[in-house]
């Protein structure tokens, strides 16, 4: 099932954790009347934009990546291109697995794999697990978009001047950013300026933070 909305995406996983509202809110170090309203997300209209320090704080508490709940929420939208809510919850089970189960995943992908660039990809992934990126095509624009999402979210960043807080020995995919080619950091920071000036709104914040 694809999820719209952010309220019927956290119930789902709160079902699936068997956690109800006061649980989520002790493990988020949140109010419960905040859960009530972020599973209001979406389907009430009187339901308030959350902060984005709550939506990282809840998706800690769940161990699942900040960015699905950032879109979700509409901080930030999904492109034509972006990869769904479900096939980024399913790469983050794929690297919780054992190498061995990763490896089972792979070749499943690789058997069924239709374009043969994307199966030749697959099988140099099998091969060489190191350095991560080994085999991918590096101006892969869903690859940039993972990499801006992922430094957004690890700097807490909330406008275009943030990128300064980029560090040479920030990981970001199982890479050191002073190891990436200077052109793709260009890109990955080009992006992450465009991501905060356009979509990111700073007065949809919850009275909890105000003041």
């Amino acid at each position: 099932m694809t999820y719209t909305n952010l309220g019927s995406f956290l119930l789902s996983l709160m079902t699936r954790k068997r956690l109800n509202n006061v649980a989520l809110a002790a493990l988020a170090g949140v109010s419960e009347g905040v859960i009530r309203n972020l599973l209001k997300h979406g389907s009430d209209p009187k339901a308030k934009d959350p902060d984005p320090r709550t939506l990282r704080a809840v998706a800690d508490a769940l161990d699942i990546d900040a960015m699905m709940l950032f879109r979700l929420a509409g901080y930030l939208p999904p492109q034509p291109n972006a990869n769904s809510v479900r096939a980024e919850y399913l790469a983050d089970v794929f690297d919780g697995l054992s190498k061995e189960k990763q490896d089972a995943v792979m070749g499943v992908l690789e058997a069924m794999a239709d374009e043969p660039q994307a199966k030749q990809v697959v099988q140099t992934l099998r091969r060489d697990e190191s350095p991560a990126l080994s085999g991918i095509i590096l101006n892969f624009p869903a690859l940039i978009r993972e990499m801006a999402n992922q430094l957004i979210g690890h700097y807490g960043m909330s406008n275009p001047a943030d990128v300064s807080k980029i560090e040479p020995d920030a990981q970001v995919m199982q890479n050191r950013w002073s190891t990436l080619p200077a052109e793709m950091q260009e890109r990955i920071k080009a992006l992450i300026r465009h991501k905060l000036s356009l979509d990111y709104d700073p007065t949809m914040v919850d009275e909890e933070w105000r003041g």
